[in-house]
């Protein structure tokens, strides 16, 4: 009996073993006019791990080079992919042990300077101001933007100059710097609620974070901010959610807000300043705006900072000029819509650096529609066992 107990045991688990593949082939189809250069493309672990029955994978290109991939924490797999217009791309997974990947993304609390929460990519890096900039009592409501001209990570690098070596954010030492004012603004895409009179509500500095992918391929934070808005009536606390891809020029923030009673007017926005007030573009055939941005110290040579949002939401394009000029401010270039309890408004924000890969509005203009396209056009992929 306890003979043939093992011998049905051993046949379980050598059909168990045979029905696991020796490689999983991954299909993925671009159905856009163009190609998709190093995008990040994103499938359920379980459609891989379950098929190769090793938590240890490997993948490869079609010509056998490793590629990079990150797991993140609800259950994906990241990659990056290229894949010509219209056509398909190939790429393998099998069992083993991939290679350490240099990180493309990064970020982190900054404490050393008011709290700051600095994250970036190869191609930028962006600041939102928390509970110890609140508590010096800085009007900076809105996100900064720091340009780089080198796809290297440059953040630790640059708080420790600032920091410890005498380096001034504000000047640049070969890599990028910081030339963007935000000061008591939406800077440089932040959102914000607006009250009866259809006027801004501008949030504080954020109270809380968690930053819940660490990369190498992506970074995403949640930022909890307090209600703000009881002043006006509104006692709605909200929570953004942060994300940036390697190689992408655009931020991906979902907000929600808690405790609306009704449904509520918003905009997600982009600072205009007096040095470029009619430089901005209300892009309604792609729900996006464009704005230019001369920095500020435009006669030192530091280049233009191109700046641009668009929406997976319902929204609207449009300028609002400020009640009264706010240091350089005058207005800001929107996206308005609505909002309702709890339920997320999306929209991407992000900017370019004319020393850093953006040389003209026309280049900037054509990023914000390519990202439209892929918004609208997502890679399609399928997953397929080899033996």
């Amino acid at each position: 009996m306890m003979m043939n107990r093992m011998m049905l045991l051993s046949a379980v688990f050598a059909c168990a073993l045979s029905a696991r593949a020796e490689s999983v082939e991954i299909m993925i189809y671009n159905p856009a006019g163009f190609a998709r250069e190093n995008e990040i493309a994103e499938i359920d672990e379980s459609a891989v791990k379950s098929r190769l029955g090793s938590p240890f994978f490997v993948l490869t290109d079609s010509e056998g080079k490793e590629i990079p991939w990150q797991k993140t924490h609800d259950g994906k797999i990241l990659f990056p992919v290229n894949v010509a217009a219209g056509g398909s791309a190939v790429y393998v997974a099998a069992p083993g042990v991939p290679q350490p990947v240099t990180p493309l993304v990064y970020g982190r609390l900054f404490p050393e300077r008011a709290d700051d929460m600095t994250w970036e990519n190869d191609n930028g890096a962006y600041r939102a101001y928390g509970p110890g900039q609140q508590k010096n009592g800085d009007r900076t409501f809105g996100y900064d933007i720091w340009t780089k001209s080198v796809p290297d990570l440059v953040l630790e690098k640059r708080y420790i100059g600032n920091n410890r070596q005498g380096k001034t954010f504000h000047r640049d030492y070969g890599e990028g710097m910081d030339v963007y004012t935000v000061g008591p603004t939406l800077g440089g895409g932040t959102n914000a609620l607006l009250d009866d009179s259809g006027e801004i509500i501008y949030p504080w500095c954020f109270s809380e974070y968690e930053i819940i992918e660490h990369g190498p391929l992506r970074f995403q934070v949640r930022l909890v901010y307090p209600p703000a808005t009881a002043e006006k009536g509104i006692p709605a606390a909200e929570q953004r959610v942060i994300t940036l891809d390697a190689g992408d020029w655009f931020n991906r923030t979902d907000v929600t807000y808690y405790g609306l009673d009704s449904v509520r007017d918003m905009v997600a926005g982009q600072v205009v300043h007096i040095q470029n007030p009619e430089g901005y573009v209300l892009d309604k055939e792609n729900n996006a705006v464009a704005y230019a941005d001369l920095t500020e110290n435009a006669e030192a040579g530091n280049g233009t900072i191109y700046l641009g949002m668009l929406s997976v939401s319902d929204s609207e394009p449009l300028y609002m000029p400020l009640p009264a000029p706010a240091g350089d401010a005058v207005g800001h270039v929107v996206l308005k819509g609505k909002v309702e309890n709890a339920k997320p408004f999306t929209y991407y924000w992000g900017a370019g650096w004319s020393k850093g890969g953006v040389p003209s509005m026309d280049a900037w203009r054509d990023k914000i529609e390519r990202k439209r396209m892929c918004l609208d056009n997502p890679l399609r992929i399928k997953v397929i066992s080899r033996k």
